[in-house]
C-alpha cells in the first residue's frame, strides 16, 4: 500500500505554532516558517520538519509540535516520549523527524549544524525524506527470566505521606525498548559529531518507588558515538584533528525526579587497543578501543567518559567511535504525575585543533539530546 503524504506548510500542523520570526538586525540567526510533512504508515506515523529555504528551526516551536504530535499519534498509550536537541549558541537546528507507533515507541532524527555553516535546503529535505521512508526498527521487549514481588498468600503494606498501598502477587519484570534516538551535527571546517543510542525502561519490576532506564547501544552494536575531524573529511573542511572528546549521560536534569546514576559501563581506565565485552540490562556487545585511553567516571547523577587522545597522532586524524551505556533511576511518584519530564541528557563534546605556521587554532564543538517522558 502506498503511503499517503500529508503536507502542512507555514505551520498549519498544530494551529499556528510555526510563525515567521527573526532576530533583530545585527543577530546572525533568522527563523522562518518550516515545511512540515506528516506521513501515515501502517502502524506508525512520521513527522518531518525542516525549512525549505535553509533557515534554521526554532527549537521551542519544534518542541511544542513534537509534544502534540506524540500525544495525537498514540492517544491510547500510557507512556509518551520524544527527544529534543540541546545546542550551543553557535549551532542551529536544521531538521527534525520523529516516528511514533500506537503504543508510544519513537524513532527520532535530529540534524544540526554550526551557525556559520551554509545550509542547503534541498539537501536537508532529501535527507529527512529518505529517513522518513524507512520503517522504524525497535528492539523486542526482553524479559529478565525471573519472577519478583510478593509470594502467594503474602502481602506487603507501604505508607507514603499517609497513603497506604497493599501489594500482593508476583510479576515478571522485563526491559521495554522505548526506541532509537539519532543526532547528526555538522560543524565545518572542524569536524562532525554523531550519536545514536537506544532508551529502555524496566517494567513490572515490583518497585513502587523507582523507575529504571537504560541508555545503551543495541545487542548488534549499532548504537554509537562518533567524532570525525575535518582533516579526515576533506572538501570544505579544514586540517583540524581531534584533540579531546567527552561523552556525558546526565540523569539529573529534572531535579524533581531525584535522578541518580545506576550502573555505567565501561568504568575506570580503558587502555589503548583494549577490547571489552559490555553487558548491561538486556544487551551485550563488544567494545574496542583504538589508539587512545578512555576514563569512565561515575559522577552521580552523571556518567562521564573522558578521552586521552595522543596529540596530533594517527588516532586524532581519523574517526573515533565509542559505545558506552548507563542506567538511570528516578522517583516513580513524580514521573507518574501526568506531566512531561526531562529524564536524561546525552552530550557529545569534542575539541579540535589545527596547526598552521606555528600557530595553534582551537575549536570546541558539542551537541546534546534531551529525552522527555510523560506517563498517563
Amino acid at each position: 500500500m502506498r503511503q499517503k503524504v500529508v503536507w502542512f506548510v507555514l505551520g498549519v500542523l498544530v494551529g499556528s505554532l510555526f510563525v515567521v520570526s527573526a532576530y533583530p538586525a545585527g543577530n546572525d540567526v533568522q527563523y522562518a516558517a518550516p515545511a512540515v510533512q506528516k506521513i501515515p504508515g501502517e502502524d506508525y506515523t512520521t513527522l518531518l520538519i525542516y525549512t525549505p529555504n535553509g533557515l534554521p528551526l526554532n527549537v521551542e516551536n519544534v518542541q511544542k509540535a513534537a509534544q502534540e504530535f506524540v500525544l495525537k499519534s498514540a492517544p491510547n498509550a500510557k507512556w509518551h516520549a520524544y527527544a529534543l536537541p540541546e545546542l550551543p549558541k553557535d549551532a542551529v537546528l536544521t531538521g527534525y523527524g520523529i516516528k511514533v507507533t500506537g503504543d508510544g515507541r519513537v524513532d527520532v532524527l535530529i540534524l544540526a549544524a554550526g551557525k556559520g555553516t551554509p545550509v542547503q535546503g534541498t539537501k536537508i529535505k532529501n535527507e529527512m525524506e529518505e529517513w522518513g521512508k524507512k520503517r522504524p526498527e525497535f528492539q523486542e521487549d526482553i524479559p529478565l527470566g525471573e519472577k519478583i514481588g510478593v509470594p502467594e498468600e503474602w502481602s506487603v503494606k507501604t505508607v507514603n505521606n499517609g497513603n497506604v498501598k497493599i501489594y500482593t502477587g508476583e510479576s515478571s519484570p522485563y526491559w521495554h525498548n522505548f526506541g532509537r534516538l539519532e543526532l547528526r551535527y555538522d560543524d565545518p571546517p572542524y569536524g562532525k559529531l554523531y550519536a545514536r543510542f537506544y532508551i529502555w525502561g524496566l517494567w513490572n519490576d515490583g518497585n513502587p518507588t523507582e523507575e529504571r532506564f537504560l541508555c545503551t547501544t543495541d545487542e548488534n552494536g549499532r548504537g554509537t558515538y562518533r567524532v570525525t575531524p575535518g582533516i579526515a573529511i576533506g572538501g570544505n573542511y579544514g586540517k583540524y584533528f581531534t584533540n579531546d572528546i567527552k561523552i556525558t549521560h546526565d540523569w539529573g536534569i529534572d531535579p524533581a525526579l531525584h535522578g541518580r546514576l545506576g550502573i555505567m559501563k565501561p568504568a575506570g581506565t580503558i587502555n589503548r587497543y583494549e577490547t571489552l565485552t559490555i553487558s548491561i540490562g538486556p544487551v551485550s556487545y563488544p567494545l574496542a578501543i583504538g589508539g587512545y585511553k578512555v576514563y569512565g567516571d561515575a559522577i552521580d547523577p552523571q556518567a562521564v567518559w573522558d578521552f586521552d587522545i595522543p596529540y596530533n597522532e594517527d588516532a586524532s586524524h581519523h574517526t573515533i567511535e565509542f559505545m558506552p551505556s548507563s542506567e538511570g533511576i528516578v522517583k516513580e511518584s513524580v514521573l507518574h504525575d501526568g506531566s512531561w519530564h526531562d529524564v536524561t541528557r546525552i552530550k557529545l563534546w569534542a575539541k579540535f585543533r589545527s596547526v598552521h605556521w606555528y600557530t595553534i587554532f582551537k575549536h570546541e564543538s558539542w551537541t546534546a539530546l534531551d529525552w522527555y517522558l510523560r506517563v498517563g
